[in-house]
């Protein structure tokens, strides 16, 4: 099993930050990745994809890299709405 795993951000400290992001990741999940997801791991949002070596070819591992970057990019703005100011 290979996993591809990449921090996305840092969860808020204030709770009530965090309440509109957790149905927010549940949504993008269901709409917006095929393969990948996005999770709570460690105080931070995870985007992770996992690809089973046995049969892995090089396009497919292109194809799971290219949709993270993509999710990344669409998302990430959005995300910063729920970052607290620094």
């Amino acid at each position: 099993m290979l996993l591809l795993r990449v921090k996305v951000m840092e969860l808020p400290a204030d709770p009530s930050r965090c309440a509109p992001l957790y149905p927010r990741l549940l949504q993008l999940n269901a709409t917006d990745l095929v393969h990948g997801s996005y999770g709570i791991a460690e105080d931070a949002v995870l985007l992770t994809e996992a690809l089973e070596l046995a049969h892995l070819d090089y396009e497919e591992f292109l194809a799971a890299y290219e949709g993270m970057t993509l999710a990344l990019a669409s998302h990430l703005r959005e995300f910063v709405t729920y970052r607290e100011a620094r």
